[in-house]
């Protein structure tokens, strides 16, 4: 914990939900002053993949605020009673918020806060004197505590590095620009949300009647998302603080065998695209579209014009083939990286590497970055340790409980209680004791082979 001190200026760098609700959560807490950094000219989430119909994976009630202040004026229950729209929210179903919607959400807090300075590209932070210096592209600011919330970026196969953007592009940019592809052979890449949404976008005609369209996956099916009441406990602040604790052949193990609960598919995507596929299958669509899992796309670098050549091999039988595309959309996900802005202090750093080419800044359990600089300068990261707390690092489930335990270390006192919400799941108990036995009673274990 910090020591404590009159006033704290913060300086934090990217206007995403993290360092939104680390603004909206500060707001009462007299002794912070805080101001965020944004490049854009507006809050802008993730605009590339608002397709018509994408609808949140978690509760809005998981906003910026809520689990941690039910009382903030920032909720999205307060923007829904603003709006006008709580009855009618509340009629609906909070499950079937979309996108789009909480986007202007978040666009309405981040006005409502008044402390975004927008346009404000972060070119470098170094370290002057017993101070950071940071430089936008506009001004410098001088501050002894920094929040970095800038995201993650796409990850993209070695293959697709050089291709021609507008030819083989991240699904994160699919609504970047309007894009006709008339007679184009398209190729999605990725099993995911993403992939499937592109999919269903492209199959609904929004791009015009493509020559053909097919949709890859490396996994053994489309699986849908693991939504279940255990499942989201891997998404409680108690779990992440156990996940911290394990070593890190074990975190590894662990966010592989955890993969659906954050990228599986909506249900109502796989039926909405189930359905397009039957209802094609019966009018006997305009062009051939196929869906082909366990198999891993491979391809000489991709440069020049189209048409490419991908190669598709099938996992189970080892049978390569080659597939001609004018189009491929990589529904390839996103990794953690040191943002470049960090170069000056990069020594100063400790970097672990993580799956799928991920570089993370080792962070405390208080998330502030192991920092070889003056005591009185201190660095945290938000949603940029999944790696180190957990699946839910870079999801929005624990948003605000993160934000209030950076807040909590930044004035040395507990703001906000950031203790374990009640949950089902011990993770911590290696057993149980039963208080009408014998405490040198050793418990009975069963062959695994019988135990269901």
């Amino acid at each position: 914990m910090l020591k404590h001190s009159d006033s704290y200026s913060v300086i934090a760098i990217g206007a995403g939900p993290a360092n939104l609700s680390l603004a909206a959560l500060s707001a009462p807490i007299p002794e912070i002053s805080l101001h965020i950094l944004e490049k854009s000219e507006s809050v802008s989430w993730h605009p590339g993949l608002l397709v018509e119909g994408a609808v949140m994976q978690t509760s809005p009630l998981k906003d910026l605020v809520t689990p941690a202040d039910p009382t903030s004026a920032y909720s999205f229950l307060a923007y829904l009673h603003e709006k006008r729209r709580l009855y009618q929210a509340v009629v609906r179903g909070l499950e079937h918020v979309s996108r789009s919607e909480f986007g202007d959400y978040l666009r309405w807090a981040a006005e409502k806060l008044g402390n975004v300075q927008f346009g404000e590209q972060v070119v470098a932070v170094e370290l002057r004197g017993k101070s950071f210096n940071i430089i936008t592209s506009r001004r410098e600011y001088q501050t002894h505590t920094i929040v970095i919330g800038v995201g993650r970026v796409p990850s993209i196969p070695d293959w697709g590095r050089d291709a021609p953007p507008n030819e083989v592009f991240h699904a994160s940019t699919l609504l970047a620009q309007r894009r006709e592809l008339s007679s184009k052979r398209v190729v999605v890449v990725g099993g995911g949300q993403s992939g499937a949404e592109t999919f269903l976008h492209l199959l609904s005609g929004a791009c015009g009647a493509l020559g053909s369209l097919t949709w890859v996956t490396r996994r053994a099916n489309i699986f849908a998302l693991e939504d279940s009441p255990f499942v989201n406990e891997w998404f409680f602040p108690q779990y992440g603080g156990w996940f911290f604790e394990q070593g890190g052949s074990t975190r590894k193990q662990l966010l592989e065998q955890q993969s659906l609960a954050s990228d599986g598919v909506n249900c109502s995507t796989l039926r909405a695209i189930y359905n397009a596929l039957y209802d094609r299958e019966f009018h006997r669509g305009s062009y051939p579209t196929h869906v082909q899992i366990r198999v891993d796309t491979t391809a000489d670098k991709l440069s020049g014009v189209s048409p490419f050549l991908l190669g598709l091999r099938q996992q189970m039988t080892g049978i390569c083939s080659e597939h001609v595309a004018d189009i491929v959309v990589l529904a390839t996900g996103y990794r953690t990286e040191i943002p470049s802005f960090l170069e000056p202090i990069a020594n100063r750093l400790t970097v672990v590497s993580a799956p799928g080419g991920s570089q993370e800044i080792l962070v405390e359990k208080d998330y502030s970055a192991r920092f070889d600089g003056p005591e009185n300068c201190h660095l945290y990261v938000q949603n940029g340790a999944r790696f180190q707390h957990g699946i839910a690092d870079t999801n929005l489930s624990l948003t605000p409980w993160r934000a209030s335990t950076v807040l909590n270390s930044i004035v040395g006192r507990t703001a906000y209680d950031c203790g374990p919400a009640r949950g089902v799941v011990d993770w911590y108990s290696s057993g149980f004791e039963d208080s009408h036995s014998s405490a040198s009673k050793q418990p009975a274990c069963r062959d695994p082979a019988h135990v269901d």
